[in-house]
């Protein structure tokens, strides 16, 4: 099977790569010199000239703040690009896997977001995945796949785990947001869901988060158990109001994954097991 896979060099792309290979897929991925997403015709002619048998998109303009001030840039790479590999795909008879994002919601709910609960995001970051989400489905319809994920971590590249690693090794108190519940999801287990969805011929669209639901604060004190280093630092719970950004964050991003679970057959992995293992793959678990 040929995996045409966009966003190679991201936390997700990175960890698809060996995954794929171990199972014998042959991954092409694209560097933006070889190929623009944004480009209509070079996407179109790219695909036909790879044929392959997935599409696998994971790249996307995530800077969630810059957004705000640059709505064209998100809205070409987020909600544009995913329409142009969509109509490619369409011409070539090929499957689309497309990676979307919790902030497609406002966070007002006090329940996990189901696949069918209203879409209503309250950034520019998630205005530009819903517009990507909504004209993948306009070209394919539910023979596409759209999966949203939340708060990804991993052993390559910046997210929070990095972060607060860097940050308690600094600081003698640190303040931590008390007051956003999500599910931090690691990388390498969506990496194998999304090769599991390669093969499995059942387009729609999808939740796939880890298990469990933990606010900022909390994942904070769980990575300062767990993180092999000297550390002596306090964590200070504040609310989000603490810290203003240019974006407004859901206060509440928790998703069910039933529908996936019934589909692949297993639960997700748990938010702590997801850290463990990240840990463990940069060689910070404690005792490890």
């Amino acid at each position: 099977m040929k995996i045409l896979l966009f966003g190679r060099s991201g936390q997700l792309g990175s960890e698809i790569v060996p995954r794929a290979e171990k199972l014998h897929f042959d991954v092409v991925s694209p560097v933006l010199s070889e190929l623009d997403i944004t480009d209509e015709q070079g996407v179109e002619s790219f695909v036909a000239q790879v044929k392959p048998d997935i599409i696998l998109n994971c790249a996307a303009y995530t800077a969630v703040d810059d957004a705000e001030e640059d709505r064209p840039g998100a809205f070409s790479v987020n909600a544009s690009a995913p329409r142009y590999l969509a109509q490619a795909a369409k011409k070539s008879g090929t499957r689309l896997i497309h990676l979307s994002t919790d902030y497609v919601f406002d966070g007002s709910a006090k329940e996990p977001y189901t696949e069918e609960s209203p879409t209503l995001p309250i950034n520019v970051y998630g205005e530009s995945k819903l517009a990507g989400e909504q004209g993948i489905l306009e070209v394919l319809g539910d023979s596409a796949t759209i999966v949203r994920t939340s708060s990804l971590h991993g052993q390559h590249g910046a997210n929070f785990v990095h972060t607060m690693l860097e940050l308690f090794a600094l600081k003698e108190t640190l303040s931590v947001v008390t007051d956003q519940i999500m599910s931090p999801t690691w990388a390498g287990w969506l990496a194998g869901v999304l090769l599991d969805l390669c093969r499995i011929k059942e387009g729609g669209i999808y939740h796939a988060c880890s298990g469990g639901a933990v606010s900022w604060f909390d994942f904070a004190q769980e990575i300062l158990r767990l993180a092999d280093g000297d550390f002596s630092v306090e964590l200070e719970p504040v609310p989000a109001s603490t810290f203003p950004r240019p974006a407004a964050r859901p206060a509440y991003s928790v998703m069910s994954c039933d529908k996936l679970t019934k589909l692949l057959g297993r639960a997700p992995l748990s938010w702590n097991d997801g850290l463990q293992r990240h840990l463990r793959d940069i060689k910070r678990l404690k005792g490890e």
